[in-house]
């Protein structure tokens, strides 16, 4: 059973009369927002502004109470089921690389995935729980606001460039583009030429800065040679077509706990391209006219300058962990056992697993800006009739497209090249006069401690003694591997396509 606690407030930019619809226990309103909130776009849309939000998987049963959903955490076990399909290739089960697959080969299996109690809520800090202990401090408040609400909305940017090679004739190199978007509220903290703080967020928005999100994973070896309903279909033995091994422990249990983080300032645009690109210069007649999608993922755990290993923000953490502490070690650990050892809690009738506290991977701060095509540089869905490929469009020898995305360092305030790097402490070129994000062409991803120079908009790792970042364990035998950052990335040209479909 998926539990889902929410208000959700829709806004419309259509000069209309309140619209009310109520469903259960949950009020939806439309209401009339103004133009001028969303004067920089050209098209209609609807506001959403989740209120008291959380959610959690829980398993199937009978509906819970409240006060049941969060003193019982071990019924966290609604899942989320990944089967693998396809047979594998000779080169795969060919593990001694002698042409043959045979008994001297060690057995190989694939992959199948269990994804259970996922939760999103707002943050307690605790990096060993998924969600908070009580509705009042689990409850997201208000992801966003009525100014700053999340949208759904369709728009025209028009003067898109073309494909069409410079010097075409007749000229034909510009359009205009629809598109469909969905935009998180803005990420609300601006800074200075200086680097510092001079808006804060709303603080009825605030909790959308502390979210929390957590879940389990458990991944097995998959015996193909068996049925679905075979009680061996996880008993792959270790050589390839000997008896199963009930034994042989064939899977990772995973724990995930993000503490303090947003997703804010992030947007996904769809649309169809436009046309021009010829089969020469590296372009193909296979982005024309087709699906396109172009986006910003805003990951961030916000700003980790002057962070170091006594630093109190260190409960802004992704934290991996794969120790379990067995029924009865909730707090101690003391005899960690691994519990079901070829089966998961999502199906089977044992109770959601326990992790020592202290255990894993910490990951502290990060902040992952993404940027994912544009307009002008869109990343493509397509097919070839047989196989589906997805692709980040190559960037053209044309000036009035790469001037868009690249970026001169060296002068921030260039006015041929207009791209841009989107990082935590800035999104591309506009502020919150326009939707951030725009111009923005370069991914930033940190991690841990970092320098900021507000005049080339560039982040850097901090090398210092004192720097954190990785983290193998917490506490005094923790072992810190410092901080890193990747700033100003740009992919020129990506293909990802499958085969054998």
């Amino acid at each position: 059973m998926t539990t889902l606690n929410y208000t959700v407030t829709f806004h419309k930019t259509v000069l209309a009369s309140f619209i009310g619809l109520c469903i259960s226990s949950s009020c939806f309103a439309l209401e009339a927002m103004s133009d001028e909130k969303l004067s920089d776009t050209t098209g209609e849309g609807i506001a959403l502004l989740p209120q008291d939000a959380y959610m959690v998987f829980r398993g199937a049963g009978p509906n819970e109470t409240k006060a049941t959903l969060f003193s019982d955490r071990t019924k966290d076990t609604g899942y989320i089921h990944y089967i693998p399909v396809g047979p594998l290739t000779q080169t795969t089960q060919d593990t001694n690389k002698d042409n043959l697959v045979n008994s001297s080969d060690h057995s190989v299996g694939k992959a199948d995935l269990y994804l259970y109690g996922l939760a999103l809520s707002k943050s307690d800090g605790n990096s060993n729980s998924r969600i908070a202990s009580s509705e009042a401090a689990a409850k997201i408040s208000s992801w966003g606001t009525a100014a700053n609400p999340w949208l759904l909305r369709v728009g025209t940017q028009n003067n898109v460039p073309t494909f069409t090679p410079d010097g075409t004739t007749p000229n034909t190199d510009k359009g205009s583009v629809s598109f469909l978007a969905l935009e998180a509220p803005l990420y609300e903290y601006t800074y200075n030429s200086s680097g510092t703080v001079v808006t804060n967020p709303d603080p009825l928005g605030a909790d959308a800065y502390r979210l929390k999100l957590g879940l389990w994973a458990d991944a097995f070896v998959l015996d193909q040679s068996k049925g679905e309903t075979d009680p061996a279909l996880y008993n792959l033995g270790q050589m390839y077509g000997g008896a199963s091994d009930a034994t042989r422990a064939n899977r990772l249990r995973l724990q995930a706990v993000w503490n303090d983080f947003s997703i804010n300032g992030s947007r996904i645009q769809l649309f169809q391209t436009l046309n021009g690109a010829t089969n020469s210069n590296g372009l193909s007649t296979f982005y024309n006219n087709t699906l396109g999608l172009a986006g910003v993922i805003r990951l961030n755990s916000g700003d980790s300058r002057g962070l170091n290993i006594s630093s109190p923000n260190m409960s802004r953490v992704l934290r991996l962990s794969t120790q379990e502490c067995g029924v009865g070690n909730v707090n101690g650990c003391t005899t960690p056992v691994a519990q079901g050892l070829l089966t998961t809690p999502a199906l089977n009738a044992t109770t959601a697993p326990v992790f020592d506290a202290t255990e894993g991977i910490y990951i502290y701060n990060l902040n992952s800006n993404l940027v994912l095509g544009s307009l002008y540089q869109p990343l493509i869905l397509g097919t070839d009739g047989t196989n589906f490929s997805l692709e980040l469009a190559r960037i053209p020898n044309k000036a009035d497209i790469y001037n868009k995305i690249y970026t001169d360092y060296d002068n921030p305030t260039s006015t041929t090249y207009l791209g841009s790097t989107c990082n935590v402490f800035q999104c591309g070129t506009s502020a919150l006069a326009g939707y951030q994000g725009l111009n923005a062409t370069h991914s930033s991803i940190t991690i841990g401690s970092t320098l900021y120079d507000p005049v080339k908009n560039l982040v850097t790792a901090d090398k210092s003694a004192s720097a954190v970042g990785v983290s193998f364990g917490k506490g005094a035998s923790a072992v810190n591997l410092g901080s890193a950052a990747i700033d100003g990335m740009l992919i020129q040209h990506m293909k990802i396509t499958t085969k054998g479909l």
